[in-house]
């Protein structure tokens, strides 16, 4: 477990956002590198759109019975947040939770793997842009290049080994743009308020996706305005303003349906355009591979696993909307995106031997 913790000790420390090209290049050498010595694999770097990703496979094929999947970028944070701390069995950092430890479980089991006599047909693939919406990652790997499996380990999601996420919320990320006519703060009637008309068009929106999830009861619609700008100076009109909108929905609506109720609602007042955009995902409990793990899953922890529905969304989506299967559970962690994101090393073990086991088993199943 020691190599576990360091090694995602290293990732942590890579500040592997969107903006740094640098740092998602680094961090895929580090992981060439960690499988530089192993034998029986093949290992292939791919780029899209400026972000690398690597599959890395026990055979020579586009089509691995399992593919185990995560993502080595993070969100934007604060310096310290890549530096990792600990409070006892307890990690923090950016990415301790979403995603980077459990790339490093993945990457531990696939070496160990690739070193027996016998070994399945399964492959690791990781991405660099899940955290900007996956298109050039796994969509691209999927969609362009043409891998395609019989059952997906997506470990984006759930809160601990024994919280398997069946459902997850569909995502539409949007930018309203509004423009108006310029002119000096003291005579507002002379122009038009760019920030007036985007406010109101936020409304209009907000006006059918109301406030109604709580931390017992989340499974609606939601609405986050998570950046705006607009203005110049204070005593000036603003000409132009934009925000961009984080929507999230359920099993109610689609992507096509929520777009055409936002056009139609916010009208000329501002311009609407998708910035990325998810339908919701969904892998059915009695699945075969689903039953597989949860038995797996049953006997490491000697308790029954709970199925969950998830409000965020993960790179599975693109699995799903092909028709494969996806087991989605993970150490036991939370407050990915936050100051406090955290681990709990004592659980790396734990969901290790799962996934383990359950590839084991999965040879039955396929």
């Amino acid at each position: 477990m020691n190599s576990i913790i360091s090694m995602t000790e290293d990732l942590v420390r890579m500040k592997t956002t969107a903006d740094q090209p640098e740092e998602l290049m680094r961090i895929m050498s580090y992981v060439e590198s960690f499988f530089a010595d192993t034998p029986n694999l093949i290992i292939k770097r791919y780029e899209s759109g400026g972000k690398p990703s690597m599959v890395i496979s026990t055979q020579e094929t586009f089509a691995p019975d399992i593919m185990l999947v995560g993502h080595l970028d993070v969100v934007p944070a604060s310096d310290d947040l890549f530096e990792p701390r600990y409070e006892g069995s307890k990690m923090f950092g950016r990415g301790v939770c979403d995603m980077k430890s459990e790339c490093v479980v993945m990457m531990q089991i696939l070496k160990n793997i690739a070193e027996q006599e016998t070994r399945p047909n399964m492959a690791l693939m990781l991405t660099t842009d899940e955290e900007v919406g996956g298109f050039n990652g796994v969509n691209y790997l999927l969609s362009e290049v043409g891998y395609r499996c019989q059952v997906a380990i997506v470990p984006d999601g759930g809160q601990a080994p024994d919280d398997i996420v069946l459902m997850n919320k569909g995502i539409l990320l949007i930018r309203l743009t509004a423009h108006g006519k310029t002119g000096h703060g003291s005579r507002p009637w002379l122009g038009e308020n760019a920030i007036d008309r985007l406010l109101v068009a936020y409304e209009k929106i907000r006006a059918f996706i109301p406030h109604k999830a709580t931390a017992d009861d989340y499974w609606y619609h939601t609405c986050n305005i998570g950046v705006i700008h607009g203005g110049e100076a204070a005593n000036q009109i603003p000409g132009e303003a934009m925000c961009d909108l984080d929507i999230r929905f359920t099993e109610e609506t689609n992507v096509d349906e929520l777009m055409a109720k936002v056009e139609e609602v916010v009208g000329d007042l501002a311009q609407v355009s998708v910035r990325v955009s998810g339908e919701l995902i969904h892998t059915d409990e009695e699945n075969p591979f689903v039953q597989t793990y949860v038995q797996c899953a049953t006997e490491v922890l000697g308790t029954q696993p709970t199925f969950n529905k998830h409000c965020g969304s993960n790179d599975g989506r693109f699995f799903t909307s092909l028709g494969i299967p996806i087991i989605v559970s993970r150490p036991t962690s939370g407050d990915q995106h936050s100051p406090h994101e955290w681990l709990d090393t004592e659980s790396l073990p734990v969901f290790q031997k799962i996934v383990e086991e359950a590839i084991k088993r999965f040879q039955t199943t396929l």
